[in-house]
């Protein structure tokens, strides 16, 4: 579910009302000079402790209730998740039921072709123009039957114990030849599976990594199903590129992490990350310099706690994962971890 979609959807539909109704909202009026509305928090007295903007940026000030860790800019969605006790991912998912859409509902669906023309000749004339990945949509989970379920020596012998790799449903599929990692949303939904070679070597004509079910990679963090209980307990999330990392954190009992799928982040990516309501530290492979951090570090919000591991004494090796190794990853979060703004 795209944060900015949705409240332009619930902005341009009108559903402000019925959402502030059914989260305990009280005495909610609506100021036509203003363009706001004022109403009640569900367990306060004040009618008008919290003020929503009426535009598609559906801003939230709340006066007498502090909703999220940090200084960022609040809006609705932090209301709900506030009101309700939920997490990001559940409050985005409660919102969608209210206003009548699926949680992975397509919004370019109900746009014209024509429109959806238009916008592509816009983003190649403004030289922003990128292949556009599918919506991200659940996949039956009887396709995992079809894949073996067995534990494997290539990937303990990288660091990921047999109770992690079936922890995470790692199996086999006889097809292709290849360890199947399924990918799920962070909701918990299947939705792709991803194929590792069976050898260790990779030959030149051979993909290291296919999707065997293909997957909006852009749109997932992977592992956070599993792992944002325990990035609220901890405080902190490590932000790695692979799911291989993920998976060798979680042996060494850091199990507060999540993937990105590379070395970029969408804006999806960061609004799960900011909305966990945790220190972010990211943890990318050594091939990734300075500069990339710090031009990762502007497409964060402000108010947001932002940190980066980085291999200031040499101690990886080229294009090594700080995760690949536990003695090194030990060394790395006691000495190399530092503040990006």
């Amino acid at each position: 579910m795209d944060v900015k979609e949705l409240k332009n959807y619930i902005y341009e539909n009108g559903y402000m009302e019925e959402i502030l109704k059914s989260i305990g909202c009280h005495h909610i009026k609506y100021h036509t000079s203003g363009g706001y509305w004022t109403c009640g928090n569900y367990n306060g007295d004040r009618n008008n402790a919290v003020t929503v903007y009426n535009n598609e940026y559906l801003l939230c000030i709340n006066h007498t209730r502090q909703m999220i860790k940090g200084t960022r800019s609040t809006d609705i969605i932090d209301l709900v998740c506030y009101s309700k006790n939920l997490s990001f991912p559940k409050g985005l998912e409660y919102i969608c039921v209210e206003t009548g859409i699926s949680y992975y509902h397509d919004f370019e669906e109900d746009i014209p072709e024509s429109f959806k023309i238009l916008k592509e000749i816009e983003n190649m004339s403004s030289n922003t123009f990128s292949e556009k990945e599918k919506p991200l949509k659940p996949v039956s989970e009887k396709i995992l039957s079809y894949y073996k379920r067995y534990v494997n020596d290539l990937f303990y012998n990288d660091n990921i114990d047999y109770n992690t790799q079936k922890e995470f449903e790692i199996g086999f599929d006889v097809e292709s030849n290849r360890y199947t990692i399924p990918i799920r949303s962070e909701i918990g939904h299947l939705v792709g599976v991803k194929g590792r070679y069976f050898y260790k070597e990779v030959p030149e004509w051979e993909n290291k990594y296919v999707y065997l079910e293909p997957c909006a990679k852009s749109k997932i963090l992977y592992g956070l199903h599993k792992t944002m209980d325990y990035i609220k307990q901890a405080g902190r999330v490590y932000v790695l590129e692979s799911e291989k990392a993920v998976m060798q954190l979680w042996s060494y009992g850091y199990k507060n992490s999540c993937g990105t799928g590379g070395k970029e982040l969408s804006g999806r990516q960061i609004d799960l990350l900011v909305r966990l309501g945790s220190e972010i530290i990211l943890c990318m492979d050594k091939d990734v310099t300075k500069s990339e951090l710090e031009e990762l570090a502007d497409k964060f919000p402000d108010g947001v706690p932002l940190l980066y591991m980085y291999d200031e004494d040499n101690i990886l090796n080229e294009k090594e994962s700080p995760s690949d190794n536990p003695e090194k990853w030990e060394y790395m979060v006691k000495n190399n971890i530092y503040k990006l703004r």
